[in-house]
């Protein structure tokens, strides 16, 4: 009894040693900030745009990559002329090849890319997975996945030739389903997996594939004055049969439910940025970042529950509305 007792402490001293020595080990820094080049996609705002602006004062050369002029226009008010923005859409191949020219005609000679960071998305529309047609689930795909991956695999030269770092933006939902938000949730999965995949054959070129995995965080995309509209234009394309199905009861409960969760939401979106930096300038960057306490304290251990437990929990904290065909 006592031979256990020590034994289970040994382990509980051990565990909490690896911790504090992973702790300190991942506060050193790479440091030489100004010889690193980073591209970052989705920069006109949210996450991307207060990346760009914080490498940018760290004094990293930064290619910020905006879909639209104006956040061109903000971040060059607001940053070093080491900054430089172009226009990019990460859906269109030919936007992407062009992407390339550019920063490589901006690189110095011999000069590889330290860093790329995938952060571009949408969320794309919400709701039952029979009320979603395919193209827009191509829609989300095109940005969220396949976009990435297109950039991913334009870039790798450059990445290869700085042994330097793939940071991909996927999300806790592309570990735990959402019913409600299957295209964004299946474009997150496949994320997930192409980062995987890319981390273990880089490993021989020294390059590093890192995931960001945040929770619900306030960006314009998880906007709750977007939510009435979008819901509307869904239940405008439904047919008769569908809308009778459902009934218009449901439609106006399913859109006061998404739109008063995004109250809850973290506002803290410093938090995901300081994930980015450290997997982009840490010398001993992570696999993957958790970030946000819903994602470390709700959707992680839901993963581990029994299948019939962890729906059941979820639909006792969320509450959904019944259709109106089964009353």
């Amino acid at each position: 009894m006592v031979c256990a007792a020590c034994c289970c402490c040994y382990v509980i001293a051990a565990i909490i040693v690896y911790k504090l020595l992973d702790k300190l080990i991942r506060l050193v820094k790479i440091g030489k900030y100004s010889d690193r080049f980073i591209l970052v996609t989705g920069c006109d705002t949210g996450f991307g745009h207060l990346l760009a602006k914080r490498l940018d004062g760290y004094g990293c050369n930064v290619f910020a990559g905006c879909l639209m002029e104006s956040g061109e226009v903000e971040l060059k008010k607001s940053c070093s002329n080491r900054l430089q923005t172009f226009r990019l859409d990460v859906s269109q191949g030919d936007s992407v090849r062009k992407a390339f020219d550019f920063v490589k005609s901006k690189l110095p000679p011999g000069k590889g890319l330290w860093g790329l960071v995938n952060n571009a998305g949408i969320a794309g529309e919400g709701g039952r997975v029979e009320w979603i047609p395919k193209e827009k689930y191509q829609r989300v795909l095109d940005v969220n996945s396949l976009g990435l991956i297109d950039m991913t695999v334009v870039f790798l030269p450059l990445i290869k030739q700085a042994k330097g770092r793939v940071v991909n933006t996927a999300s806790i939902l592309g570990r735990y389903a959402f019913a409600m938000a299957p295209p964004y949730t299946m474009s997150k999965y496949c994320v997930e997996a192409f980062t995987d995949c890319l981390r273990r054959q880089m490993r021989e070129y020294c390059v590093k594939s890192v995931l960001i995995e945040p929770g619900f965080f306030k960006t314009n995309i998880t906007s709750a004055a977007h939510i009435p509209k979008i819901m509307d234009q869904i239940w405008q394309g439904l047919t008769p049969e569908q809308q009778q199905e459902f009934g218009q009861t449901y439609f106006k409960e399913a859109t006061e439910m998404y739109s008063k969760s995004t109250e809850m939401f973290n506002d803290k979106i410093e938090m995901v940025v300081d994930a980015y930096e450290h997997a982009l300038l840490g010398t001993f960057p992570r696999a993957r970042y958790v970030v946000g306490w819903d994602a470390k304290l709700f959707f992680l251990p839901m993963q581990w529950l029994p299948e019939w437990l962890g729906d059941w929990l979820v639909e006792l904290l969320f509450k959904p509305p019944v259709p109106a065909a089964l009353k």
